[in-house]
């Protein structure tokens, strides 16, 4: 059950009570590894709104999660009832959200395991690459791993690179390129799903029963009891905030604006097609937001480090990080004294750090 591609054996998770193993680890801590933080961020956004029943967070949240799961269920259990297996895990999942912080992937990747018997770990993460294309992409790039390859314009290769990034921890590339050449993870999950899921779980529009009657009054005495003490507190509010805008102005260092720099590659990585930094100084230090998704994911006790370059030729760390789609770091120096910004490779295991892989000059900031 489960733990196989057709013809060819891979790593498989099985399930040990709650928790899914692979690679000898937490399978939840693998998956999240290979999680960005925007999009845990977007996860923790969409968690408060389907905790609501919002039906439209419900259906972005099916039509974000739905292909992969029912994909990854499929080896375990067939197409038929994977879809059964995917229903009760979103509806399990919109019932017991995720806490802020985390993301959806390693708890579906349980929930499917809890449920199907197993979960073969390549393939949730190949099914997961593929979830994430750009669905105005992913007809052509369905058509290119199925029935190709096909000859892909400067747009689709982009796209392609990024799938092929996403996966490149997923055993050696050839095994990568096997795993998207199979149907199976190019499911779609059709409408009729989506909104059986927001069906069963999204709160009505509006309530005409006994219960939904009451719930305006209950909410309208509680509001007429606590309505002296909030004046009171809009009161003390009010004051406070006067004071706070006062000492902010007298203190003489206010947050400057955003402003955008594009990192320029140097070479020293092939394929790395550059990005951008956003850098907000505060009072902290430097703020630097990166977005850079055609670095390669770094593994085995390899990293990349942001460094500040100051106005004297010395450098101070900003951070490290394993891969370069949203990436927050921070420098405690003023804006004053940077005069550029490098990303370089590090290496653990022999305690240095190499080349320059990105740059960007911020002396005209």
């Amino acid at each position: 059950m489960g733990g196989r591609f057709p013809g060819r054996v891979v790593s498989a998770a099985r399930a040990v009570g709650p928790v899914v193993v692979c690679r000898g680890r937490p399978y939840a801590a693998v998956v999240q590894e290979f999680r960005p933080a925007a999009v845990i961020a977007a996860d923790t956004e969409l968690a408060q709104r389907i905790e609501s029943r919002e039906p439209a967070a419900v259906r972005a949240f099916v039509e974000r999660y739905g292909a992969a799961v029912i994909a990854s269920a499929v080896p375990a259990v067939g197409r038929s009832s994977a879809v059964d297996v995917a229903f009760d895990v979103f509806v399990t999942a919109v019932e017991h959200p995720i806490r802020p912080g985390d993301d959806f992937a390693p708890w579906l990747a349980r929930a499917v395991a809890e449920r199907a018997g197993a979960v073969d770990e390549e393939r949730w993460e190949v099914a997961m690459a593929v979830a994430a294309i750009d669905p105005a992409v992913r007809p052509q790039l369905r058509e290119h791993h199925l029935h190709g390859p096909t000859d892909l314009d400067a747009d689709l290769a982009r796209h392609e690179l990024r799938l092929q990034r996403r996966l490149s921890h997923v055993g050696e590339p050839d095994d990568a390129v096997a795993a998207l050449a199979r149907p199976d993870v190019w499911i779609d999950v059709d409408t009729e799903f989506v909104e059986l899921v927001v069906d069963a779980v999204a709160a009505p529009a509006e309530s005409t029963s006994d219960v939904g009657d009451e719930r305006p009054a209950e909410r309208s005495r509680v509001s007429r009891s606590l309505r002296p003490v909030l004046f009171g507190l809009g009161g003390a509010m009010t004051v406070l905030f006067v004071a706070i805008v006062g000492l902010s102005a007298a203190s003489g260092t206010p947050e400057q604006p955003d402003f955008t720099v594009d990192l320029v590659p140097t070479g020293a990585l092939l394929d790395v097609e550059g990005g951008e930094i956003t850098v907000t100084e505060r009072d902290a230090g430097i703020e630097i937001r990166l977005q850079a998704i055609t670095l390669p994911r770094r593994a085995g006790g390899l990293y990349y480090e942001g460094r500040v370059v100051l106005d004297e030729g010395d450098e101070i760390s900003a951070g490290t990080f394993a891969e370069g789609d949203g990436v927050t770091l921070w420098a405690g120096v003023g804006l004053e004294d940077a005069v550029a910004f490098r990303i370089v490779l590090g290496d653990i295991d022999s305690r240095t750090v190499d080349d320059v892989v990105l740059k960007a000059d911020l002396s005209g900031s």
